[in-house]
């Protein structure tokens, strides 16, 4: 059989193409049954993890519009709110990292059933499938990297303009690095944005307002 990898180009009529792949669809019903189940499992559960990181995110943002209020209203913080604020912070780590695992693992159930039924088809054509695993494995923390950035992004934005922006702005130059195609383009944006986000983060507070203003000599937030 001819080797290919997933950048490999497949040169066959389109006719013959289609009717190899209905053939090996019809010969395959169970096993492809079954790859298009584990497939809307990655969904399902990709989207929980969504729903899940939306939930904690913005609980969080809700209880930080809060205390920005009685700063700006320069009004004493109640016990109550920082209560509150504490009990959410402790869990909003788990929640929202451990939504980050799960979407890694959803993308690597639906990716590797991709994979599966695409090497056992282009077996039938000849062809031997190599390295759509390792590239399903690594492209998963990838994207989801992405999606979470945009979906924090998207809650923080209005409550923190610039960590919001930053957020939105590391996950569209993630996209464009995964259209690229080059592994060494996907390499340099994670670690730009690594050190970026470590930048803005560590010094943006003197430069940039991103919350409530505070008295003089005080900084204001970016994220907390």
């Amino acid at each position: 059989m001819k080797p290919i990898d997933i950048s490999s180009n497949i040169y066959m009529d389109q006719g013959e193409f289609e009717h190899a792949s209905e053939a090996w669809m019809q010969n395959n019903k169970d096993a492809m049954q079954a790859d298009m189940r584990w497939i809307f499992l990655g969904i399902f559960v990709f989207l929980v993890a969504t729903g899940v990181l939306i939930y904690s995110e913005i609980r969080f943002v809700l209880l930080q519009r809060d205390l920005d209020g009685l700063i700006i209203a320069r009004k004493a913080v109640t016990s109550e709110l920082e209560e509150r604020l504490q009990a959410v912070s402790k869990v909003r780590p788990y929640m929202s990292l451990g939504s980050l695992g799960a979407m890694i693992v959803a993308l690597w159930i639906g990716l590797f059933a991709l994979c599966h039924m695409a090497t056992e088809m282009l077996a039938t054509m000849h062809y031997a499938f190599t390295g759509c695993y390792e590239m399903a494995f690594m492209v998963s923390f990838v994207v989801a990297a992405i999606w979470s950035l945009l979906v924090v992004g998207c809650i923080w934005v209005c409550t923190r303009p610039w960590a919001g922006t930053l957020c939105i702005g590391i996950a569209i130059l993630g996209k464009l690095s995964i259209d690229s195609g080059s592994a060494a383009a996907v390499v340099m944006w994670a670690l730009l944005s690594a050190g970026g986000a470590w930048m803005f983060f560590a010094y943006g507070s003197y430069f940039l307002v991103d919350g409530p203003a505070k008295p003089k000599g005080e900084k204001a937030p970016l994220l907390h």
